[in-house]
């Protein structure tokens, strides 16, 4: 009798699990991937994204979306899915909390079940893995006894096996399926892509879905939540090509980056979405790398709306200080060998390269940046200030040290003058100090550092909390109460924890 009914719970629990990898979509069950927007996604494997709905711990995830050639379909799937994949930099971890009070009784009494499932696969001649996980969790937050674990196949060799969709990927339905716990009220869904490497394997997941008895609605994750406090001035400085380690402690030859660590605030876990450099800087200033590969100016064209939009609609100022530009809009050399155009982002933007008077108006040498900031009320609300490739540390050697003494020289000169202004020290100032990207290709680990006037933020601390450069665009909204761009910072977590409370 008693291996009947484990035959027969076999049997339901594999029906359960074929319907709910056949029923995307179905009204019975929730979607953990769900894109808010189409800006939500890439079609670009190389690009890291924000991933709607889940928090990233580590490493740079991607939501791919479909079409993309290059993108396999999973096995059994006449249309692809959207999915996550482990990202262009190695292994990486998601979590997504859903919260489940609304069906207490039913937990309480021990009545209530659910069922988890997914399509979890690999590519590539490694070992990459996917597993998802889900924890129960009480009300205090302490985890309850029981998991539900979901883990992937490994996509190993040169050779796929039959059931695989295509000559890249290996995919398989997985699913798990139980009571919940009495005294849930939380569930916490980890999904972790691990062995991952951008040289020799991804791991994915797809059609992610969780149902519950009794039926619970899951709402529309939320934006992370934001406690940025709101500023007078941003200031934003993006320098070039290198490695976190090679900066921070570099204390001999880059001694005026790292008093500016101990000074304000370090984030310590803070990644580049790309290689090479432009689509980092259009990540921040549009909320989207836009385009597919290593494009520069004056090759990228493009309408979407950028933060300059956003400021000027909020009746506020913004301009762009870029070393050696000479006279207002120049794209030349003539004034500067070393200068280009691109290193601050809005010349790709046909709003501004394709009106010359608000070229003219908003975009400047950073000789025009001590004049500027004479006064508060001639300061900019938001200022992108940009060296030329000399002195940002690229064309001075990537992070080296003969690049980093340059770097450290430049941002000395240029930062004193702005800490000595009226808007620093009369009004609410910020400055974000950052890197487009790091020297390392397979990784993309850079510093970024933030110090805010009148004490408002955190002197001397060291972030471990994972950021990129969509939390440092959410961050600038944030600070000056503008809307969100895209998805991928409206959902990017915003650099909280830098600010004094």
């Amino acid at each position: 009798m008693q291996l009947r009914n484990f035959i027969v719970a076999l049997a339901a629990l594999a029906a359960t699990a074929a319907a709910l990898a056949a029923s995307d979509g179905a009204a019975n069950g929730a979607n953990l991937i769900r894109v808010a927007d189409s800006s939500g996604c890439t079609q670009d494997p190389a690009a890291a994204t924000t991933v709607p709905g889940w928090m990233t711990l580590e490493g740079s995830p991607s939501l791919l979306c479909r079409p993309a050639a290059a993108i396999p379909a999973s096995a059994g799937a006449a249309i692809q899915r959207d999915r996550i994949a482990s990202g262009p930099y190695g292994s990486s971890a998601l979590e997504r909390d859903i919260a489940v009070g609304a069906a207490a009784g039913a937990i309480d009494r021990g009545t209530a079940t659910y069922a988890l499932s997914g399509w979890l696969g690999a590519s590539g001649s490694g070992h990459a893995r996917a597993l998802l996980t889900m924890l129960f969790r009480d009300s205090a937050g302490r985890t309850l006894r029981g998991t539900a674990h979901l883990e992937g196949p490994a996509r190993i060799g040169a050779s796929a096996p039959a059931s695989t969709a295509g000559p890249a990927c290996v995919f398989a339905a997985r699913s798990a399926s139980g009571p919940i716990p009495r005294g849930t009220r939380s569930l916490r869904v980890v999904l972790r892509f691990i062995n991952a490497d951008a040289a020799h394997g991804a791991a994915y997941a797809e059609r992610l879905r969780l149902t519950l008895r009794p039926v619970l609605e899951f709402p529309s994750a939320p934006p992370p939540a934001s406690t940025v406090p709101r500023f007078d001035h941003v200031f934003l400085i993006m320098m070039e090509n290198t490695d976190y380690g090679q900066v921070i402690g570099a204390a001999r030859d880059a001694p005026f980056v790292n008093r500016l660590a101990h000074r304000g605030v370090l984030l310590a876990r803070y990644t580049g979405v790309y290689h090479p450099s432009d689509e980092n800087y259009l990540a921040i200033a549009d909320g989207d790398t836009s385009v597919r590969g290593a494009v520069y100016f004056p090759n990228i064209h493009l309408a979407a709306r950028h933060i300059g939009d956003s400021i000027e609609a909020a009746g506020k100022t913004w301009k762009a200080y870029e070393q050696g530009m000479g006279t207002p809009c120049n794209t030349t050399t003539k004034y500067d060998k070393y200068y280009e155009p691109d290193d601050a982002p809005f010349v790709n933007y046909t709003n501004v390269i394709g009106n010359a008077a608000r070229c003219r108006s908003h975009l400047f040498d950073t000789k025009q940046l001590a004049r500027d900031l004479a006064t508060a009320a001639s300061t900019p609300n938001f200022a992108w200030i940009a060296a030329d490739d000399y002195d940002d540390g690229e064309d001075s050697g990537n992070g080296s040290p003969a690049s980093l003494r340059v770097q450290d020289a430049w941002l000395r000169r240029t930062l004193q003058p702005l800490f000595a202004s009226p808007a620093w020290r009369q009004q609410r100032s910020l400055l974000i100090l950052t890197w487009d990207e790091s020297d390392a290709t397979r990784t993309n680990h850079i510093a970024t550092i933030l110090v805010g006037s009148r004490a408002s933020t955190r002197a001397g601390y060291v972030s471990r909390v994972r950021y990129d450069h969509y939390s440092t665009g959410r961050t600038i909204e944030e600070a000056l109460g503008l809307p969100m761009l895209s998805a991928n910072d409206r959902y990017a977590r915003p650099i909280n924890d830098a600010f004094a409370r």
